[in-house]
């Protein structure tokens, strides 16, 4: 009994429960054996822990954004701007960070990364947070940051859908860039996505499903990707074969902003696809936008429609926070 007592003790200066107590005799000898079976109490940690949360002094209930971005270090951060001034007109309460993956780029630019975002605001003393990638797709990128983000300690975070995550979004996505695509009888149109090295990536699977859907849907719209499949070299093989009845191709990249991609391997003097279709016998073209007494190749950022795409996603999270 003593030896219960003393257990019965100990459990209660541990605040364990629930506490199972097991004696025995063993050959006579009178020994009591105790098998103290130790469940810590979910519930109790959970207490402590906002317990010691509501005690700083700067809580905030408002609302915190890290937009989550590749990053770049070129001129093409126009759209990452051009985002930045909608989102913060739509949402002027929504306290809003910026972060870069792309570790070349925060060491170039000194940008944070969303580990660092995310410390920043719970630093502050935010409890919840959306995180919104710029991703195009949902492959093992956007999978490795859901990871990152819903774990980190201290936040309750919710993360925004990428552009092409459902295909209802493809639809209205493909609608509004379709507005810019080259009649049949005037030539082809070469779509381009950035793809993925990785043959077990699941963004695979979308990249071929939308070249199945643009060359299908769109008489003359072809679809490739810089580094993956469907590649550039398939797709002018492709295009050499059917070049005859056009005499102009029109390239529309499937990339958030106009950086390195767009300039050296789209546009470039050399060795890009503008240069292929040329050798082709092509009149290639593109389209600009101005921005800010500049001009600037016609990436996804620079569409309106993309743009409230992205913040309609924004706007969900930020729902789906209130009962998470």
């Amino acid at each position: 009994m003593a030896l219960g007592r003393r257990v019965s003790r100990f459990a209660q200066s541990r605040k364990t429960c629930p506490v199972i107590l097991l004696t025995t005799r063993v050959d006579g000898y009178g020994l009591a054996v105790c098998v103290l079976f130790e469940f810590r109490a979910l519930s109790f940690n959970c207490y402590y822990m906002k317990e010691r949360k509501l005690k700083k002094r700067n809580l905030k209930d408002s609302q915190a954004l890290v937009i989550a971005a590749f990053g770049t270090s070129s001129r093409g951060k126009a759209a990452y701007e051009t985002f930045d001034a909608d989102v913060r007109a739509r949402l002027p309460e929504v306290h809003i960070l910026w972060a870069y993956t792309s570790e070349i780029v925060r060491e170039k630019t000194g940008s944070p990364g969303i580990l660092q975002a995310l410390a920043s605001l719970e630093e502050h003393g935010y409890r919840k947070a959306v995180v919104q990638p710029l991703q195009i797709v949902p492959g093992t990128e956007y999978q490795a940051l859901v990871e990152m983000c819903v774990n980190f300690p201290g936040l309750r975070v919710a993360m925004g859908e990428t552009l092409f995550h459902r295909w209802q979004f493809i639809d209205e996505i493909m609608a509004a860039i379709a507005q810019d695509f080259i009649a049949k009888d005037e030539g082809i149109n070469v779509t381009v996505a950035h793809g993925t090295p990785l043959a077990a990536d699941p963004a695979n699977i979308l990249y071929q499903g939308l070249d199945y859907y643009l060359t299908h849907k769109y008489p003359n719209v072809c679809f490739a990707t810089i580094d993956g499949m469907p590649s550039m070299d398939i797709v002018l093989g492709k295009i050499a074969s059917i070049c005859k009845p056009f005499k102009k191709a029109r390239i529309i990249p499937l990339l958030y902003v106009s950086g390195l991609h767009v300039e050296k391997d789209l546009l470039g003097e050399d060795r890009s696809l503008r240069a292929n279709l040329q050798s082709l016998g092509l009149q290639v073209d593109y389209l600009s936008v101005p921005h800010e007494g500049g001009s600037f190749v016609k990436s996804l950022g620079f569409y309106a429609d993309v743009r409230e795409a992205f913040i309609n996603r924004i706007e969900r999270a930020f729902n789906l926070l209130r009962y998470y």
